[in-house]
């Protein structure tokens, strides 16, 4: 098994499981244009008046966790960090709140925004932090499993595995839309560790949000790594993190 150094913090690991979005991909590059194009769909589909539409479009943004100006994603928001069909609950319920009736709310939410953030992505949207995969083929060639666990469904993240030419390099992921509790309770990394026959004191956690973290502290992992690549600033990760870095790329080796 190889020994890693992660900013000073040196563990004996089997497996290393990644978060996906913000962790090895740029979250607003993806997420954000998925959402713009989200709200758009719904609001075309559920007018209520110019007026009002402009008040829902406002109340959309900031209630899924968005700027409603830059459209950035507010870290820990449901953006950052729920499923898509926790998100699809959301916007329904932001509808209901501006007036439709709820199951004209629910139709529309899941007729007009849920498939668009379902679509898997395509190669210019998907833009890898740094070189991804360079990296998993180091940690592999010392030894290491490579799992995934991510709340976005698993047809999105099949998809994205070889834009970043990892497809190959990953034993097994948890995804959003698998029956498995959804971080930050820990079962999706405990069945990683299980899959791949290692106990969780030999897991490395690695993700961008404090969900991640509480993730790798319920189930008992060697080490829990934020990076500050995806929505998150380091405050975020107060009391949750180990260690907290720029990026993947500060894993390395031990020598």
């Amino acid at each position: 098994m190889p020994r890693l150094d992660i900013a000073g913090h040196v563990r004996d690991i089997d497996l290393v499981v990644f978060d996906k979005d913000g962790t090895l991909i740029n979250f607003d590059h993806l997420w954000a244009g998925k959402m713009i194009a989200a709200i758009a769909a719904t609001l075309d589909e559920a007018s209520v008046g110019a007026a009002r539409d402009a008040d829902l479009e406002a109340d959309l943004y900031r209630t899924l966790g968005a700027d409603p100006i830059s459209r950035r994603v507010v870290p820990e928001s449901p953006l950052a960090v729920a499923s898509i069909p926790a998100l699809t609950i959301v916007c329904a319920a932001v509808l209901y709140r501006h007036g439709l009736p709820w199951h004209e709310a629910e139709t529309i939410a899941g007729r007009a925004f849920r498939p668009v953030f379902q679509a898997p992505p395509t190669t210019t949207e998907i833009r890898p932090v740094g070189d991804v995969a360079g990296l998993m083929r180091g940690l592999a060639a010392a030894g290491a499993r490579l799992s995934i666990l991510t709340t976005d469904d698993r047809l999105g993240t099949v998809a994205t595995l070889p834009i970043l030419g990892v497809e190959r390099l990953i034993d097994a992921m948890v995804c959003g839309d698998d029956p498995i509790p959804a971080k930050p309770e820990p079962d999706g990394l405990l069945h990683l560790a299980a899959l791949a026959g290692v106990e969780p004191s030999r897991v490395l956690m690695v993700g961008d949000s404090a969900g991640d973290m509480v993730t790798a502290r319920r189930a008992g992992a060697a080490l829990a790594v934020g990076v500050l690549s995806g929505t998150s600033r380091a405050d975020h990760f107060a009391g949750h993190a180990d260690v907290i870095v720029p990026d993947i790329h500060a894993i390395r080796l031990a020598s």
